[in-house]
């Protein structure tokens, strides 16, 4: 017999003869942010592991309203098309106030080509996302829970009940109990907000809805959102019951109950297949990286479901960070060009805390207050710039970066105030290019990554040899990084022996949308936002330009 003593002895020494795995980048978690994270890394040609202590995905539907901005950046991923084939186009929302007429919020005025909340159960997100992975070549590594994780002066060291890794950079996709922010000590700042919320997917026979509808009136609130099959997504804040204790789940019954309390006019609900209670909080980490961990999505921020916003923001973090670790691991960028992903996404989800917090106690309001709540919304609601200004807010596509300061630095005080410059989204346009006027900007995106833009006229010489020059110093100094188009208003451009790309700009979009002019030059973010917009037209100091932006 060995004595517990020598098999403590034997298994030290087994785990000290274990190698330890050596990599770029560890993602922990295989959520929608992990996932996404894990799709640009493997695009950007990234080393990357991620792990997940799942052994098989989800099958909950959780989250399940993709934003106009989401659908974007799964466009510029080149992930869409399943996405647009599993989902529903929720084209908007009647909102009932006071159990009154309702008012139509229409979504056809988001200015982008998916002007809709597409409708995916988080189940069939996240398998789309595993499946694009794996088709890249990727994967996700799955029962390794961590067990430990701590920061070395090389990276950040993690073990789980497997392996054990080394990697430079780490990236917390854990959720909003993230045992990476725990390990770390990082604080998660905020409260509870006192709510619990019921939800179920169920079927409704008697109701057959193409719109989303809110219910919101003395007795609670209620969500109702179809999905493609048929069947709903019921989510609900019955006040009568807010002071009950906590249960993980109600049962069919109280489901049913709740449903009849919040509505004057109720239906019948039937055959569930997932019940859950959920209580809300708004919390934020300070900083979204501590040296060289990364919190993404829950991990980093948490929020009531008003209006759809949580999954959206985590994979919109995901998208910003794993870009720019790619650049650096490249070393195109040195490691404080990844302090830019907090400077341009924590405002953005302070932002999203505030406003869902002020919607839930707007939404809370009852009696006199909750009688001015729906005259006042009613009102606005008949306003089209109102409807507008709702649409596009809540579709994430005004989620912009022009204010982080280094951004400002990058700014051209000579551009109009209606040109896009440093941090703004740049949305997709037509364009002619290798033979068709129907080409895109983004797919050039999605194929090229970052973009460099100069705009000519047919017969400029001058800004031809510009254009040549730019060229060749930026593949000098960046090399097979950044893709080099002249963009022409139409005619034919004098190329002489050596050639660039032309994209003509025949409708116009990238001179009237975009503020383009002769002699500017645009470069392109592979998240599909301005990383600069210049008007010198001169080859040093679009590189010293270039040189900052990378700093």
């Amino acid at each position: 017999m060995i004595g517990n003593d020598r098999l403590d002895i034997i298994w030290k020494g087994a785990r000290l003869m274990t190698s330890v795995i050596e990599t770029d980048v560890l993602i922990i978690g295989a959520g929608p942010a992990g996932l996404m994270a894990a799709n640009m890394l493997q695009k950007q040609g990234v080393d990357f592991i991620c792990l997940e202590k799942r052994a098989e995905p989800s099958q909950l539907s959780k989250a399940l309203g993709i934003q106009a901005r989401s659908l974007e950046l799964f466009e510029l991923l080149g992930v869409h098309k399943p996405f647009l084939k599993q989902g529903y186009p929720g084209p908007g929302a009647k909102l009932h106030l006071g159990g009154e007429n309702p008012s139509l919020v229409e979504l056809y005025h988001i200015e982008s080509r998916y002007p809709y909340m597409l409708i995916v159960p988080q189940s069939d997100t996240e398998r789309i996302l595993e499946e694009h992975l794996e088709s890249l070549g990727g994967k996700v590594k799955r029962e390794e829970e961590m067990l430990e994780v701590r920061e070395t002066e090389d990276g950040v060291y993690v073990r789980t009940g497997k392996e054990e890794y080394q990697a430079r950079y780490l990236l917390a996709c854990d959720g909003a109990h993230s045992p990476v922010r725990e390990a770390f000590d990082v604080p998660f700042e905020g409260q509870d907000e006192g709510y619990t919320f019921f939800l179920g997917d169920v079927e409704i026979p008697e109701l057959n809805e193409v719109f989303i509808n809110m219910h919101i009136n003395d007795r609670g609130a209620l969500g109702i959102f179809p999905y493609k099959d048929g069947s709903y997504r019921v989510v609900g804040l019955d006040r009568s019951k807010q002071n009950e204790p906590h249960k993980d789940k109600p049962t069919f019954e109280e489901m049913q109950e709740s449903v009849r309390t919040i509505l004057e006019d109720p239906f019948t609900i039937a055959d569930p297949k997932w019940l859950s209670n959920f209580g809300t909080s708004h919390r934020q980490v300070p900083n979204y990286r501590k040296g060289p961990v990364f919190f993404i999505g829950d991990a980093a921020h948490v929020h009531n479901p008003m209006g759809g916003q949580g999954m959206n923001l985590g994979l919109q973090d995901a998208m910003n960070i794993a870009w720019k670790l790619s650049v650096v691991l490249k070393g195109i960028a040195g490691d404080p060009f990844l302090d830019s992903y907090h400077e341009e996404r924590w405002p953005l989800g302070k932002d999203v805390l505030k406003e869902t917090s002020r919607m839930l106690k707007v939404a809370n309001l009852e009696g006199a207050q909750g009688k001015i709540r729906n005259w006042t919304g009613k009102a606005a609601l008949t306003q089209n710039w109102v409807q507008n200004r709702i649409a596009n807010h809540l579709s994430n596509i005004y989620n912009e970066y022009e204010d982080a300061e280094r951004n400002k630095s990058l700014k051209d005080p000579s551009l109009s105030r209606k040109a896009l410059q440093a941090g703004r989204r740049l949305p997709d346009h037509l364009l002619f290019f290798d033979g068709t006027t129907d080409e895109r900007l983004y797919p050039l995106i999605e194929r090229h990554g970052h973009l460099c833009l100069i705009y000519t006229d047919a017969e400029n010489d001058d800004l031809t040899d510009y254009a040549f020059l730019l060229s060749k110093k930026i593949e000098e100094d960046y090399p097979d990084l950044i893709k080099v188009f002249l963009v022409a208003k139409g005619g034919t451009v004098a190329l002489g022996q050596e050639k660039l790309p032309i994209i003509y700009d025949v409708h116009r979009h990238l001179n009237q949308n975009v503020g383009m002019k002769e002699g500017h030059t645009l470069l392109v973010r592979p998240d599909g936002h301005v990383a600069f917009h210049d008007t010198a037209a001169d080859v040093s100091q679009t590189m010293r330009k270039l040189e900052t932006f990378f700093q």
